[in-house]
């Protein structure tokens, strides 16, 4: 049995949670819609038909950082542009309006 989560039941489990803090309004914005693409793409290909809404999944799985934040955690060199290098790695979520961005974590 499924429930169809919405962009509000999204941010609301993340917000009334113990995760509240992992991610800002904007964050679980840039993210609902990651995954809600994720799932476009996936069903396209016959990869899936739904991605299942995994709370502690998400929260241990992806970070949201600045980029001053990630270029210390991932000891980037100043000179590096801090998107393009994690791009190559994983996963780069950007926030709009922000100068916030979620990755997945490796």
């Amino acid at each position: 049995m499924y429930t169809r989560v919405t962009e509000d039941n999204f941010r609301n489990t993340f917000l009334t949670s113990d995760y509240k803090n992992n991610f800002s309004y904007g964050g679980l914005t840039a993210l609902y819609n990651y995954f809600e693409e994720l799932e476009e793409v996936n069903i396209m290909y016959k990869l899936c038909e739904s991605i299942e809404f995994d709370l502690v999944g998400i929260a241990g799985e992806y970070s949201e950082l600045t980029i001053d934040e990630l270029r210390d955690n991932y000891s980037i060199n100043k000179n590096i542009d801090v998107i393009e290098y994690l791009q190559k790695r994983t996963q780069v979520i950007e926030i709009e309006n922000s100068d916030r961005v979620i990755i997945q974590d490796y």
